[in-house]
């Protein structure tokens, strides 16, 4: 009896110890306001958006969240003249995607995988794309057009970020100024 009363007592230690709490918890995503722009994107908690003129004129707003040693980085550019034509917008969001390659210093690239599209706006296309910089830390990275705004939302730490799901909720979580 002896033994059976320890074998259980073993049974139910080595149980408790098997189930370690997870190392992150599942963050709630909420819609965070862009400034003024009228444009949202969901992220894991408030931030404020610094705001920076580019050459031409366009408004270029950046924020970022760090949640468990991963970066929830958005870059949002208002355009000072609107891109109407719908044919060449995808080569600027490429050409901008291909400008920020050189800025973070990635050295490799999955490639851009286009064809994107948002259920909130009709006239909005998407490219995505993994990357790897010189000091080993992984990006996921998506990037919208619709002709007013141009976005790339980035989220980057070392290696492959733990949820599929919160990764999927904010790269295609941009929501369109109107």
């Amino acid at each position: 009896m002896r033994f059976i009363s320890t074998l259980c007592l073993f049974c139910l230690s080595a149980i408790l110890f098997a189930q370690e709490s997870p190392k992150h918890s599942v963050p709630r995503m909420k819609k965070v306001q862009i400034a003024e722009t009228g444009c949202s994107v969901y992220l894991p908690s408030e931030t404020t958006f610094d705001l920076s003129k580019s050459e031409d004129g366009s408004e270029v707003y950046t924020g970022e969240v760090e949640l468990d040693g991963f970066n929830f980085a958005v870059i949002c550019v208002k355009f000072a003249e609107p891109i109407k034509e719908k044919e060449g917008r995808i080569d600027v969001l490429t050409s901008y995607l291909d400008f920020l390659q050189g800025q973070f210093g990635i050295e490799g690239s999955a490639g851009y995988g286009k064809g994107h599209t948002l259920e909130s706006n009709s006239d909005a296309e998407g490219v995505i794309d993994y990357w790897s910089d010189t000091e080993e830390v992984d990006y996921a990275i998506k990037g919208w057009i619709d002709g007013k705004y141009l976005a790339v939302l980035l989220l980057y730490g070392e290696g492959e970020y733990h949820y599929f799901n919160v990764q999927e909720m904010f790269l295609n979580g941009f929501l369109f100024g109107k």
